[in-house]
């Protein structure tokens, strides 16, 4: 059970339920509840018996989330944990109205109405004189500053260089590692420091991934002398899916091919890093997308329609749609929040950039490390050094459009493996794997809606008949493979939304 605190004003006092105290995460070198902001990512909070205190990291990577109203208070870092159980609770339209077409919440929004993601670098107070207040400082997204390449490079590796030597490991420990830049950086630099791992390990992701992480991370540990090992991947993506979802409180529909991965790391290290921020902040994954839509403060919602056509979803989710749910998730209100969210990163070095940091990476890929992750392990996070983040914010989008920026930081640095390509090179599986797949998941999760809810037959909104129906046509393989995990997080949404366990 995920620690929870909930406090009701009544006129005989304030009744407590739950932990009066909690530390989450870690917070490096600092109390988290001090005034100033520590390194690390954290949340924490204590009830002395008349005032709550509330905190969290620079970034608000670490889930916490509350629920308010005049009399009372709920906090947890489960979202689910405060929804009122065997009660109807209403949902977000304008938040899932994004969600269903991106696969991430923006800002602080969540799936449910009345319950809020705390704002980054937060400070939550309550009382049962004051209510709940909470302060929060605008998201610092700086302007370019005067860099050429050399200089945003050399940085880059310095400051790196600084945030892993403030890092070093206490005890021995095993390294995730992926076929990226990110991770990869990190083994190189902790080497470079003297503080190898004992264990290098990948996991496995679901097709079309065509398995490379693992391969050539392997090769990567091998030229290291450092022993390695592969985690398989979930024998079913669909159970996966059932459990990641709830687990991460309905926030993301990733992450379910870490559980075997992240298994393992509780089994064999209390202790191990992430390269969470290291892709959005130095060679943003999405960069064909952002190539091919500028940002324009003059067209936001034009760019806000542009990126929801392009998402996780795209067109294809109008086939999960119905006559309500059409009206109350329509394009036209995802575009409008989309487009005020976007309006927060206009001064940003980088705008693009800076909206996927802030909502991609804190919102969705943040929850696999920190709500499925090991709440006792030390996770060190050196992308997301104050100061390093601080550069990486403020490097021109000139440099960074080409996206090869951390390549360079990485050659620059490590030379001796400039040969060793990345696992994003690889080819997908062959389309008849992937058909095979979706495949076995559809048959898993008809199978379980005859025999486990039964009740998702008769969903408000027909979610699975209208599944099935999307698989005819053309176009239906890729069009049924991009709705499947939705067509999930819709049922065990509606049965949240109902008062059931999802």
């Amino acid at each position: 059970m995920k620690p929870r605190i909930q406090l009701v004003a009544t006129p005989g006092g304030v009744r407590a339920e739950g932990d009066e105290q909690a530390r989450l995460g870690h917070a490096l070198g600092g109390d988290p509840l001090a005034e100033g902001v520590p390194e690390g990512v954290f949340a924490a909070w204590e009830w002395d018996g008349e005032r709550l205190l509330v905190r969290n990291d620079r970034y608000g990577m670490h889930p916490l989330y509350y629920r308010t109203d005049a009399s009372s208070l709920a906090l947890s870092p489960d979202p689910l944990a405060l929804l009122p159980p065997g009660e109807r609770t209403a949902l977000d339209h304008d938040a899932l109205a994004v969600f269903i077409r991106l696969g991430f919440f923006l800002g602080e929004d969540t799936a449910f109405a009345a319950v809020r993601a705390l704002p980054p670098a937060a400070t939550l107070t309550w009382s049962p004189d004051e209510g709940t207040a909470v302060r929060a400082p605008a998201l610092p997204v700086p302007g370019p500053a005067a860099l050429t390449p050399a200089q945003a490079v050399d940085g880059f590796v310095e400051l790196f260089r600084a945030a892993v030597a403030r890092r070093l490991p206490a005890e021995p420990y095993v390294l995730p590692l992926s076929g990226g830049r990110d991770s990869r950086h990190i083994l190189l630099e902790l080497c470079r420091q003297g503080a190898p791992p004992r264990l290098c390990v990948s996991g496995a992701k679901f097709p079309p991934d065509p398995g490379a992480d693992a391969r050539v991370a392997a090769r990567l540990a091998g030229r290291l002398g450092l022993p390695h090992r592969t985690v398989a991947r979930p024998r079913s993506q669909f159970r996966a899916e059932v459990t990641a979802g709830p687990a991460q409180g309905m926030g993301t529909l990733d992450g379910a091919w870490t559980l075997p991965l992240l298994a393992f790391l509780r089994r064999h290290s209390g202790l191990w890093y992430d390269g969470i921020g290291g892709g959005e902040l130095a060679q943003n994954p999405s960069i064909e997308l952002i190539r091919s839509n500028p940002y324009d403060v003059r067209d936001l919602p034009g760019l806000a329609d542009r990126l929801l056509a392009a998402g996780r979803t795209g067109a294809h989710v109008e086939h999960l749609l119905g006559p309500r749910t059409r009206a109350l998730w329509s394009r036209e209100r995802a575009r409008a929040r989309l487009a005020r969210e976007l309006a927060r990163h206009a001064g940003a070095a980088f705008p693009l950039g800076s909206f996927f940091f802030w909502n991609r990476t804190r919102r969705s890929i943040a929850l696999a490390p920190f709500a499925l992750g090991d709440g006792r392990a030390v996770i060190h996070t050196p992308y997301l050094d104050h100061a390093l983040v601080d550069h990486l914010a403020s490097v021109p989008h000139r440099l960074l459009i080409d996206g090869t920026f951390h390549d360079q930081a990485l050659h620059r640095a490590f030379p001796e493996h400039a040969g060793l390509g990345f696992a994003s090179a690889a080819a997908q599986r062959p389309a008849l794997v992937l058909v095979g797949h979706r495949l076995a998941y559809l048959t898993r999760l008809l199978g379980h809606a005859l025999h486990g809810e039964r009740h998702w037959w008769h969903s408000r909104d027909r979610v699975l008949q209208r599944l099935l129906a999307a698989g005819r046509g053309p176009g239906a393989p890729q069009r049924v493979s991009r709705l499947q995990p939705l067509a999930l997080y819709l049922l065990q949404l509606e049965s949240l939304a109902a008062g059931r366990t999802a």
